[in-house]
């Protein structure tokens, strides 16, 4: 019997298909290898954002904004100031000394009268007033008393005032007994309270409460001590035995003005605050905080010098800026011994939207927490006193990196040990705060890349529904700033081949923004925006890759005969390089073609009535040409090779490079011939 050849001839040949990607929000994955990813995700994007619908695109450019510093020594900080006459100042400290610009940075002045310690880093924070019309910026860096700027050249330091001496007891109708009273005298000035004096003793045969109301009878005492220059108040502290003032359990008893000759009277009539008591440090120079932050009608700072647990608020309403309980000001310390401390504050909520003020701590083991706290008002018979409620959220992450805590819409990102958090509500978790992970995408690259021993230098900044966040990639310093794309949620993490220390945004003087910063060690403020080509004039190369998509997506071990490959940009500029890589029947995975986009010559838009028509003029006037470039330049290339899978990548290499990449294309058609022969295993 003949053989029946026609069995396994198939009578349905496949079409020819077409593979695209014309999505690429996704953004950068890292966490799935290249030759899995989804068509709307890319391997590889260095100098690259995404824009409109997440198209990628080379990233903006940066330039050096203003001139250079005149000292010449690298930036420590930089802010802005806006008077009460709505004038904007730039501010910048370098080598300690404050300089400002009124005509945005094209020129410095030093600002006197007071200086900070070189190197030591700078922030700045608007909060309060003079009271002569003058708006307050506050300048600090975690180790000098703070300096104030009120729109002059002529700083206003925070300048400590002296302690008192031991106040003077004498009795009035009293005689020695078994009742032990000690007094010790802090004085108060706009700022802080210096630490309490030494103890002035008194003992007595009838109690305090027993002491006349009146100051006409036998029964009452009077303090008296020296004047403190620069004293605006004094407040007076009592404990009522002995194994109290040993254990500085002196409490609030009143407060009297400055006067020439102080002193007080105290006939037993006011009772005692059990939640102040006598101060052990002299904060009328400042607490030496980080930075100050506003939050509601206070400001409120961490990162305490010689207090590290320690978080401060100011008074409220034109007490801002006053540390001293006297002036509704105070502090807490969280966690007091422990190995977690506060490091960054921000005005936040709580799951149910009650604004509370919010900590992050780091920690030994970087792994840190976060806490929450409010400021209750209680009355004591007619004293009415400020007392903190902090709770810490139970599974929070801290943050090593106080520049990091970033507000992003509703919620905070930040960066811990390896990977970026955010600090938001949930819909799944009634009335609670959840800080979860948001790099998982990339998680392998932070791994790989932050150095651990330089992460608390992660810097965060959000513009224009971006957050720039610049990292130290296997450096002591930012020299990579990665770029999350709030609108699509997705990563670059190699946007920028260049680290920025801190970034700002600044309102010139003609009410534009910019996005400042300065990178590690320079002396002059630089800025980047997406009107400017290049880096500092020079050119910086992109490289943007695909995923390995398989040119059979129903049969990842499949082949097709590609024919043709078609792209698609958005007004391009300059040489734009596009190779297509693949996995060869033959040979394996290597470049199949390499082809150069050169964008169409550009064109003049001109009409009649503003050009020369022949030698009379059309009209009165003449104007350049203006210059345009394809709104959609689409081309195609041939390919002519079976391939398994397939990926593209574009590079340029000039600062004048731009394009919005639109589509990546392939047509071609299954071959049905089954997987090569170099793929076959040998059984044993």
């Amino acid at each position: 019997m003949a053989e029946d050849l026609t069995v396994n001839i198939p009578m349905k040949f496949p079409a020819e298909a077409t593979l695209s990607q014309s999505l690429f929000d996704a953004g950068v994955v890292t966490l799935i290898n290249e030759s899995n990813l989804a068509q709307n995700m890319l391997s590889e994007a260095t100098n690259i954002m995404l824009y409109e619908k997440g198209a990628p695109g080379p990233r903006w450019g940066t330039d050096w904004f203003g001139s250079e510093l005149p000292g010449g020594l690298a930036i420590d900080g930089a802010g802005m100031y806006q008077s009460a006459a709505d004038a904007n100042h730039l501010l910048v400290v370098s080598g300690g000394t404050i300089y400002r610009s009124t005509n945005d940075g094209a020129t410095w002045t030093a600002c006197t009268g007071a200086s900070f310690t070189s190197g030591k880093k700078a922030y700045f924070s608007q909060g309060s007033s003079d009271g002569s019309g003058n708006n307050y910026l506050y300048i600090t860096n975690g180790y000098d008393y703070p300096i104030r700027y009120n729109g002059t050249t002529t700083l206003v330091p925070f300048i400590a005032i002296s302690p008192p001496s031991a106040p003077t007891v004498t009795e009035t109708g009293l005689t020695s007994g078994v009742y032990e009273y000690f007094y010790r005298i802090s004085a108060v000035n706009e700022v802080g309270f210096t630490q309490a004096s030494a103890s002035g003793t008194i003992t007595t045969n009838v109690s305090r409460e027993s002491w006349d109301p009146t100051n006409t009878g036998d029964y009452y005492v009077t303090l008296s001590w020296p004047a403190v220059s620069g004293a605006v108040r004094y407040d007076i502290y009592l404990a009522e035995d002995a194994s109290d003032d040993a254990a500085n359990n002196n409490y609030y008893l009143d407060s009297v003005g400055a006067v020439s000759s102080p002193g007080y009277v105290d006939n037993g009539q006011i009772a005692l605050n059990p939640n102040t008591t006598a101060p052990l440090e002299n904060t009328s120079g400042g607490p030496r905080v980080r930075e100050l932050v506003p939050i509601g009608s206070r400001m409120w700072g961490v990162e305490d010098r010689d207090f590290p647990y320690r978080v401060w608020w100011t008074g409220s309403g034109p007490f801002v800026g006053y540390f001293s309980d006297s002036y509704d000001g105070g502090y807490i310390d969280l966690e007091l011994g422990s190995q977690r401390y506060p490091v960054q504050v921000i005005d936040y909520r709580d799951g149910k939207g009650d604004p509370l003020t919010t900590v992050f701590c780091n920690s030994a083991n970087s792994i840190g927490c976060i806490w929450q706290i409010s400021l209750v008002a209680t009355t004591l018979l007619d004293t009415q006193f400020t007392q903190p409620s902090a709770n810490k959220l139970a599974g929070s992450r801290g943050t090593p990196a106080p520049n990091s805590v970033v507000s992003v819409l509703n919620d905070f990102m930040f960066f811990n040990y390896q990977a970026v958090y955010d600090l938001g509500s949930r819909q799944q978790l009634f009335n609670l705060l959840s800080s979860d992970e948001y790099s998982a995408n990339i998680r392998p690259t932070l791994i790989s890349n932050i150095n651990p021993a330089a992460n608390s230098s992660v810097s965060a900044f959000f513009y224009l529904a971006k957050v720039f966040i610049s990292a130290p990639f296997n450096s002591t310093v930012n020299n990579t700033t990665m770029v999350w794309d709030s609108e699509r949620k997705a990563w670059i993490p190699y946007a920028y081949t260049l680290g920025m220390e801190r970034m700002l945004q600044y309102t010139d003087t003609t009410g534009i923004n910019h996005m400042l910063f300065w990178k590690p060690g320079d002396a002059q403020l630089s800025e980047t925006s997406q009107f400017i080509l290049g880096d500092y004039g020079e050119v910086f190369q992109t490289s943007l890759t695909t995923g390995l998509i398989p040119t059979v997506p129903k049969d990842r071990f499949g082949f097709a005969q590609i024919d043709t490959g078609y792209l698609e940009f958005a007004n391009p500029a300059g040489g734009i390089n596009v190779e297509l890589l693949g996995i060869d029947r033959t040979v394996g995975f290597r470049t199949q073609k390499t082809v150069t986009l050169t964008p169409s010559a550009t064109s003049s838009n001109v009409g009649w009535s503003t050009f020369v028509w022949s030698a009379t003029p059309w009209s009165y006037a003449s104007a350049t040409a203006t210059n345009y470039s394809e709104s959609s330049a689409k081309r195609y290339f041939f390919v002519n090779k079976e391939l398994n899978a397939y990926q593209y990548r574009i590079t340029t290499f000039t600062n004048i490079s731009q394009y919005i990449l639109r589509t990546l294309e392939v047509t071609g058609t299954p071959t049905l011939s089954g997987p090569p022969p170099a793929w076959r295993l040998n059984a044993t």
